[in-house]
């Protein structure tokens, strides 16, 4: 399951940089993601919870940065399990400038769910995933145009 999105924001590139490679501050865009921690160099632990139809499902994922080119690009895998199934994905992010105070963003995710939860229905899934990053997109839009990267 894929899903992503882009927008512009008014924000040099090297700022948007960063702001999207602080693994907590990009956290905070993340919606459902709680308990961000560093276990070693480029690898984080967090959990993920949000609602799917009528049940909440609660993820502990570990995140591992797999490419950080400055001011560019930055790729990370994340796995996870919870009861019932496990989640894997792998997403990007990539900044273009538009012109020397705009940066185009553009992310993707790719998705895949097993177990139980990968058999509960897809296109549940696929419209929740739609939602989330859409939000995601939303949230870090804000939070960059808020100018909270300035004490970056």
């Amino acid at each position: 399951m894929q899903t992503g999105g882009n927008f512009t924001v008014a924000v040099p590139q090297d700022r948007a940089f960063a702001f999207i490679s602080d693994p907590f501050k990009i956290a905070t865009c993340i919606p459902g993601c709680s308990g961000l921690r560093e276990v070693s160099p480029g690898k984080y632990a967090a959990k993920l919870t949000n609602r799917v139809g009528p049940i909440s499902i609660a993820f502990d994922v570990t995140v591992e940065l797999t490419k950080v080119e400055a001011p560019s690009a930055i790729d990370a895998v994340v796995s996870g399990n919870a009861a019932g199934g496990r989640l894997t994905a792998t997403a990007t992010v990539r900044l273009e400038p538009v012109d020397a105070a705009n940066t185009k963003v553009s992310y993707t995710v790719d998705l895949g769910l097993t177990g139980k939860l990968g058999g509960i229905g897809q296109p549940v899934f696929r419209a929740k995933s739609d939602e989330l990053s859409k939000k995601f997109g939303a949230n870090v839009r804000a939070a960059l145009e808020s100018g909270e990267t300035a004490s970056v």
